[in-house]
């Protein structure tokens, strides 16, 4: 009987302290996240023999759920902590991406299991090397909830400085000079963020991430900084793609003059919830010109108000919309234009805030003005002069009618101080009639869109001509850029693309050349068109570097036809390729590029590459059904990695 209690007692002895040496922590806090397919935390159990976090996945059906062999924990001392195995009723093994649809659901549960983590560690970050250092950063393991957000010592005092109301927009003064911008991710941890990018024009625009000129490397701290020349104080959209969607935010900067501002990191993972306040803040602008105007225009998510929005309109409103277009198009936009004035806008704006919306909502519309004709009109002039004659009247007055009010409306060259102003100028027509600061921004923005997209105008008298008729502060904008990309591109040319030129091969023998050349190994065949840089940048260049070690060819094919942009793209982006370069005059027809792509089995004119096994035969293309990441949907990031890794035997020692 005393055996039998002993062996209670010690049996329950030992379930005590099983039990207590495990810790569970339900729905943990955490800072920051930008993995893609944005799982959730249920609960991490920490054991003195492994930390397990218990995840629930969610996707769509051909969205692939993946996490690399390559998973880690990391902690605030930068320790690190790597995946042990992934526990899944479904199969799931690392660096394998398997479509939700081939599970027949559109979320699940998985387990991610990690080595115990020391007595000392309460918070940790989980991240995917592999993939673009995605993860969720800071996760709380001691069940508290995220501490209260606070902007640095002294930052708040700077903001109540600089937020003096202001009582109208200041004249534009037109002086060249260095502008500054210095930035600061607050919170911020390695991978969270690698770039920022400066974005002239629209606010809304997809971030121009290969104008290297505005691309600002964050550092290990979180901080960036910008340089850059200007010829007045100039809105910009500072611009990252911490996630899915890229996060934006106004600040101005001016001649020698040096612009300040924090990102809240946290709150960009919050940025379609109000804060206890009201506001939506992700970018505080502390030092700078217009930082007052700069942090109103982030805080009301760049004006865009209800009451200016068309798809708003009530019943009534919509009626009368309608029989606006019975009218003559100056009368349309006059109408139209009118409208503004009867538009609400917050009370709480400043005086400043109110003239900008103004301009800026009087700007959209006229950049917005289109035709309108009467239902059937254009039907009927295909068959009669007198109907085709009514159609060349109207547009002859929707002609004068923008005409009319862009020299009344836009005439104003604190217009310049809209955010949108550079791209909305893009969509004036008939600008050589406005205002002379909408040609001169015009003239500005075409010459230094040519020089960094296509290396081209950058010769002294390339530009004389266009620099005689701008004002000095222009003219030197226009000449320091001009240096700038020129330098760039002397740097870039000592790289040099050389290769074999594929001649007197008929395009349906080119893919069987290649491939039959490099018969007995993976080869990887992409064959490069001018909007590659993209499919090279985010997808060749990082696998060429992770799968080094295995025996796969890469060989790039390249169009001996130059388009306006295409040297500037080699000389940027093409050189770091590894692999084997040819040449090979492609014809720019869409049936030719459709016959051409056929020999490799891929539909249609799609970017072509296609991997082919070391039998010869093809095992995956660009008709191949891509995984549908989002802003990398066509690409195919996942599925090309794994079918090079399934495919390719390891690398020879000797490399052969």
């Amino acid at each position: 009987m005393r055996k039998i209690l002993l062996f209670v007692i010690l049996t329950a002895a030992a379930m005590s302290q099983a039990i207590a040496s495990e810790r569970i922590v339900s729905k943990p806090a955490s800072l920051y996240q930008n993995m893609l397919i944005w799982p959730r935390i249920y609960s991490v159990a920490l054991t003195d023999t492994a930390t397990v976090f218990s995840v629930r996945v969610g996707g769509f059906e051909h969205t692939p759920f993946f996490i690399s062999s390559e998973t880690y924990l990391r902690d605030l001392q930068g320790r690190t902590y790597p995946l042990r195995r992934i526990i899944s009723a479904y199969g799931l093994q690392p660096d394998e991406p398997r479509p939700f649809g081939d599970i027949s659901k559109n979320s699940f549960d998985i387990q991610l299991v990690f080595p115990p983590l020391p007595a000392d560690v309460k918070e940790v970050s989980l991240i995917d090397p592999q993939y673009f250092n995605h993860g969720i950063f800071g996760i709380r393991l001691d069940g508290t909830p995220l501490p209260p957000f606070q902007l640095p010592a002294g930052v708040e005092q700077r903001l109540k400085e600089i937020m003096a109301v202001q009582d109208t927009l200041p004249p534009v003064d037109y002086r060249f000079g260095w502008a500054t911008v210095k930035g600061q991710l607050l919170e911020y941890q390695p991978g969270m963020c690698d770039n920022v990018t400066l974005v002239f024009g629209h606010a809304n625009s997809f971030p121009r991430l290969y104008d290297d000129s505005l691309c600002a490397q964050v550092s290990p701290t979180g901080s960036f900084t910008f340089r850059l020349p200007v010829a007045h104080v100039t809105p910009v959209s500072l611009t990252f793609e911490p996630s899915q969607e890229s996060v934006r935010g106004i600040v101005y900067v001016g001649p020698d003059e040096e612009t300040e501002v924090y990102f809240s990191m946290r709150e960009i993972n919050q940025r379609y919830t109000l804060r206890r306040d009201g506001s939506k803040t992700i970018l505080y602008v502390t030092k700078g010109p217009l930082a007052q105007l700069a942090n109103e225009l982030n805080q009301h998510v760049h004006f865009y108000n209800i009451d200016f929005a068309r798809n708003n309109l009530t019943h009534e409103e919509y009626s009368r919309y309608q029989k606006v277009k019975e009218v003559m198009p100056t009368q349309q936009l006059e109408m139209l234009l009118a409208d503004l004035n009867t538009m609400k806008t917050d009370e709480q704006w400043s005086p400043a805030m109110k003239e900008l919306v103004s301009l800026y909502w009087r700007m959209h519309q006229l950049t917005w003005f289109r035709l309108d004709p009467p239902q059937g009109l254009e039907e009927e002039a295909r068959e009669s002069a007198e109907a085709r004659e009514r159609l060349n009247a109207l547009e002859r007055d929707a002609v004068v009618a923008v005409l009319d009010a862009c020299e009344r409306l836009v005439s104003n060259p604190k217009t310049l101080y809209c955010p949108d102003f550079n791209y909305m100028l893009w969509s004036i027509r008939y600008n050589a009639l406005l205002p002379d600061y909408i040609t001169y921004e015009n003239t500005v923005d075409k010459l230094r869109e040519r020089m960094v997209w296509s290396f081209d105008l950058l010769e002294p008298d390339d530009i004389a001509d266009d620099l005689a008729n701008l004002p000095p502060a222009y003219s030197q904008l226009l000449t320091t850029w001009q240096e700038r990309y020129r330098k760039e591109r002397d740097r870039l040319t000592v790289k040099h693309l050389t290769g074999d030129t594929l001649k007197g091969i008929p395009d349906s023998l080119v893919f069987q050349t290649l491939s039959n050349r490099y018969k007995g190994h993976t080869v990887f065949i992409h064959f490069i068109r001018d909007y590659s840089p993209t499919f090279v940048h985010q997808v060749v260049l990082p696998l060429q570097r992770e799968l080094a070690d295995l025996d796969i060819v890469w060989v790039n094919v390249f169009n001996t036809w130059t388009s306006e942009w295409d040297l500037a793209h080699r000389l940027r982006y093409f050189v770091n390729l590894q692999g084997e370069n040819y040449f090979y005059e492609q014809s720019s027809r869409s049936d030719q590029i459709t016959a051409f792509n056929k020999t490799m089995g891929i539909e249609g004119t799609a970017e072509a590459y296609v991997i082919v096994a070391p039998d010869g035969s093809i095992v995956r293309n660009s008709s191949t059904p891509a995984t549908p990441l989002l802003w990398m949907e066509s690409q195919d990031y996942l599925g090309i990695r794994h079918c090079l890794r399934q495919t390719a035997s390891p690398r020879h020692p000797s490399g052969d």
